[in-house]
Parts: structure tokens; sequence; C-alpha cells
């Protein structure tokens, strides 16, 4: 009787294998567990099985439950027979689980809908300069002191110093530029100090000593700093109800330490693009350009997230070519195929041009939702493809906003990725609304990257 319990099971997990591959009931295991739907919006689920099975399967709202008291339109959804199927409205916002189950009772499968209320915002695709002053001075590298007695010492590494650290004080002394910090240190002469330092979210405190620096006649640390980012972007979107923008759709990182940078205080501002260098394989080429901190866009920047960097506008920007409110395409609503991406590689005007979403990847939360390609014949034979300072250019399908560019293939300018408007509006709708500003000259800028992504610019001060 024993032997044939293992007999027994392996026929019965070949029977269920074999139920599993069966096309007909795979069309029910391949259901998605989760679904986003705008109200308004109508799906089709379509089950093509035996008219036997199909009369006793039923698709119902299962959750939120329905009181018996309640009007019909109390759930999110509506679930209505359509043909071997069913078919679902969003109706309006909220969240509902629906259950396939077989005579009414045993459950077969469910799936949870979350009803989606339209969003519109006024679509971007201007250029702008990024100001962005970190909270805490980044040790970004060593820099080895020629002493008196011509020895080569290093007193901040001795001491323990690492790069990526953020000094926030010295001695006591809130710092908050790097010459504040090269200054105090150089006024200390070769008194022992004491830094505050935050290495990856831990409090720490470092004592460390001074030494002359034969080559500089200055008393430092042996350190390269930097205490912030300048850079090209695009904005992507703003809302003119909350006044809030979203740009460049990726963290801003330091090109040393590839840490993000967090925000103390920021601005964007106009930028007008002057030379453009093409890309190509291996390469990335780039936007040149003047910033305006007079000129028609300003902003400050209140958060630098993985979807971009947002912040308050202080002056309504107008994009030409979609003069209103556009509405927002949802990840399950971009569809692989043609598209258009809005972006300026000459002086401040917005252009068009053609591009191609060759591939979705609705998972992923890291600015690389879907890969797109540079279709546009002008575009191609100006930059390339994709370059750095298109980051954040809108992605437009379907005459909705579907998303923005992030990245660029080193291997293949024409091809890069672009990531989905569903994540670029929900760190939009928690942003920090606190104004922040920063006064910073318009100097001529390139951005420097392997990507198209906006990354400190090449300045750092030794310590």
């Amino acid at each position: 009787m024993f032997k044939k319990r293992p007999l027994i099971g392996i026929c019965l997990s070949l029977l269920f294998l074999a139920v599993c591959f069966h096309p007909q009931i795979r069309t029910i295991l391949v259901l998605p567990a989760t679904q986003k739907m705008v109200v308004g919006e109508t799906s089709l689920i379509n089950l093509e099985l035996p008219d036997k099975l199909q009369r006793n399967l039923e698709l119902t709202v299962s959750r939120p439950a329905r009181n018996v008291f309640a009007p019909r339109d109390d759930a999110a959804v509506g679930i209505s027979r359509n043909g071997s199927g069913y078919e679902i409205i969003a109706l309006k916002p909220g969240t509902a689980d629906i259950s396939l189950n077989l005579w009414g009772y045993i459950p077969i499968k469910s799936i949870q809908i979350q009803s989606l209320p339209p969003r519109r915002v006024v679509t971007g695709g201007h250029s702008i300069g990024v100001f962005l002053h970190s909270q805490g001075i980044m040790v970004v590298g060593f820099a080895p002191i020629l002493g008196d007695d011509g020895q080569k010492i290093n007193p901040g590494r001795e001491a323990g110093m690492e790069i990526g650290d953020l000094i926030m004080k010295a001695d006591g002394q809130t710092v908050n530029t790097e010459t504040d910090l090269a200054q105090l240190i150089d006024s200390k002469g070769s008194t022992t100090m004491q830094l505050n330092v935050n290495r990856g979210g831990k409090e720490l405190l470092v004592t460390v000593t001074p030494v002359h620096c034969a080559e500089t006649n200055r008393f430092r640390i042996g350190l390269f700093i930097r205490d912030g980012v300048v850079g090209v972007g695009t904005m992507t979107c703003w809302d003119p109800q909350s006044r809030q923008y979203a740009a460049l759709g990726h963290i801003i990182v330091d090109a040393d330490t590839k840490q993000g940078i967090s925000v103390m205080k920021g601005k964007i501002v106009s930028a007008a693009i002057q030379t453009v260098k093409p890309g190509r394989p291996g390469w990335p080429g780039e936007k040149i350009g003047v910033f305006n901190d007079k000129g028609s866009l300003s902003g400050n920047i209140s958060k630098n997230t993985p979807c971009g960097i947002y912040g308050e506008m202080e002056a309504e920007p107008v994009n030409p070519h979609y003069p209103y409110q556009m509405e927002v395409a949802y990840a399950h609503q971009v569809k692989e195929g043609p598209a258009q991406i809005m972006t300026v590689i000459n002086g401040e005007d917005i252009e068009k041009f053609d591009i191609v979403i060759e591939k979705k990847y609705p998972a992923r939360q890291n600015g690389r939702d879907m890969i797109i390609k540079v279709t546009d014949p002008r575009l191609i034979s100006i930059t390339g493809g994709i370059i750095q300072g298109m980051s954040g250019s809108p992605i437009i399908q379907d005459d909705r906003l579907a998303g923005a560019v992030t990245h660029v293939f080193l291997n293949d300018p024409q091809t890069g990725y672009g990531i989905f408007m569903d994540n670029i509006l929900s760190e939009m709708s928690t942003q920090n609304n606190q104004e922040q500003k920063v006064s910073t000259p318009a100097p001529l800028i390139k951005l420097q990257s392997d990507s198209a992504a906006i990354k400190s610019s090449p300045h750092k001060v030794e310590i």
C-alpha cells in the first residue's frame, strides 16, 4: 500500500501539469493578479472556454463587499458579460477585488483592480539649467599633501574619512560651501579639530589634525570635496494647480562617488542650447548651453529622487505645441510602437521628434521602464540620437504624456531608456512644497556623463 503512494503522487502531479498547460486553462492562469484602469476605461477578459465550463464560471466584485442597502454604483468597477468573456469598466477612483468563481463559490482566480482618476498636466520639453546644493559637503576623493619636510601625507584618510562621507559640521560650526570649509580648516592651523560626518545615514565624529601644505601655503587635511551640482536637463511636466514640476526622470548623482545627492537648496532656470556634440558608439553626445536665471522659466528644487527632481515653479512655462493640459498615459496604456519626444537642440525652441517604444518593463522601478529608439532622421543627423541633456524629455503617444527619456545606450546612441509617468507622478504627488532658492551665476555648461543622466560638474576643491 505504501509503495503505491509515490506513484499516486506522481500521477497527480502529472495531471496537474497537464491541466495547467492546457491552452484553455492557461487562459485563466495567465490573467494578471493586479491591473490598473483609468475611470471610464474598459477591459475585456476573453476566456474562450467550453460552453459547459463557461456557464459555471462567474466573475464578481468580491471586495469591497456590497451592502444590500447600498446603491449599485458604490463599487469602483462594474462587470458585465460580453460574448465568451467579461467586460470590466472603471466607474470611479478606488480599489476593488474581482473574483472568478466556479459554481459561484469555488475561487479560481482573483484580480485586484486599481481604478485611477484621469490626470492632466502641462507638457514640458524646456531645456533647464540645474543648480543643486547638497546637504553637507561631500568627500569625492583624497588629495595627498606635500608637507614642509617634502613628504606626502594624508591626515583625513589616516583619521578614517571615506569617499562619499558628508561633512556636516567642523568644530561645531555648520559648513554650507566648499570655501567655508577650506577657510575654516586653514584658520585652525595645526590645531586638532572634530568633523561631524554623515556616512550612509549614520552620524560619526572624526578627529583630524590639519598640516601645512608647502604647495598651496594653506593648512589642509588631504581631501577633495564638492558642495553641489551644475548641469543641464529637460523639464518633463508641471501641474498648474499645485505649481509643482517634474524634471530629468532620474536621480542626480555625484560624478565621483555615484551617490544620490541630498538637497539642501537648489534652483532650475532657463537654458539656451548653443551647441550640440553628436553621440557615437562608445561616446555619449551632449548639449552645451548658457543658463539664464532671468529667463521665462524658474523654480526651486525640493527633492532629488530616483524618478527625477521636483520643486515649485515661480513662473508658468508655456509649451507652444501643447498650450493646454495633456492627459497622462499610465503604464498599462503605453504600448509598443510609434511615439514622439519633445526636447530642445537649438536655443530655447522645443521640437518634436519621432521615436519607437520597442519594449516595456512595467515591473521595473529604476527609471528603465521602457526601451526607446530614435527614428527621426533630422534628430539623428544632428545629435546621433539620445544625448546628455535630454534626460526628462517628455514622451508623447496617442496625444497623451507617456513618460520621459532617462538614459542612452553607450553602444547605440539611437537607443535608450524611458520612465513611465506613473513613477514620475508618484513622487510629484507627495513632494515638499517648501520654497528654497539659490542665487548662482549663469555659466557656460556642458554635461559630462556616460548616459543621458545629469551628473555633477567636474569642479572640486582641495582641503
